[in-house]
C-alpha cells in the first residue's frame, strides 16, 4: 500500500518521498525528498486548471502531494 502525504505535513515514516499528481500519478521533473520520521515535508505549490464542460468554463485548484518510495 502506498503512503500519500500532503505538503507541509510531517513524514509518518522515514524514507524517500517523490512528488506525484493529485491522484497519485507520475509527473515530469518530480522532486525527491529524503525525510526522517517526524520531519516536515516541503511545500508544493498549488496550481489552477480550467475545465470546459457543456460550454461553461470552470477553474479548479489542484495540489501535488508526496508519495513514499523505498
Amino acid at each position: 500500500m502506498s503512503t500519500f502525504v500532503k505538503s507541509n505535513l510531517t513524514a509518518p515514516i522515514s524514507g524517500n518521498y517523490v512528488e506525484v499528481g493529485q491522484g497519485g500519478g507520475k509527473i515530469k521533473r518530480a522532486q525527491i525528498f529524503e525525510a526522517k520520521e517526524g520531519t516536515e515535508l516541503p511545500e508544493l505549490k498549488a496550481y489552477t486548471i480550467k475545465l470546459l464542460h457543456k460550454g461553461k468554463e470552470k477553474s479548479v485548484e489542484r495540489q501535488h502531494q508526496w508519495k513514499l518510495i523505498k
